[in-house]
């Protein structure tokens, strides 16, 4: 029988990576775009695609870390 991680597993994990990413103090006061924290995962070795990055992005704002700017 095949099986593989769950899409709410996979969400919460690569968010939680995410988060501490952008929470290291290289990048505190950086201001983000979807395709600059493609280009700065990508960097490190995290390749996922810009409807993943929205994705992420989402579950970032219901937590509180980012928030958008005006």
């Amino acid at each position: 029988m095949e099986f593989k991680v769950s899409h709410t597993k996979w969400l919460q994990v690569e968010t939680d990576r995410v988060e501490a990413i952008i929470l290291m103090p290289k990048f505190w006061n950086r201001a983000w775009t979807a395709q600059s924290l493609k280009d700065a995962l990508e960097e490190l070795g995290l390749d996922f695609s810009l409807p993943e990055i929205q994705e992420i992005n989402d579950q970032l704002h219901l937590r509180g870390v980012v928030t958008d700017l005006p």
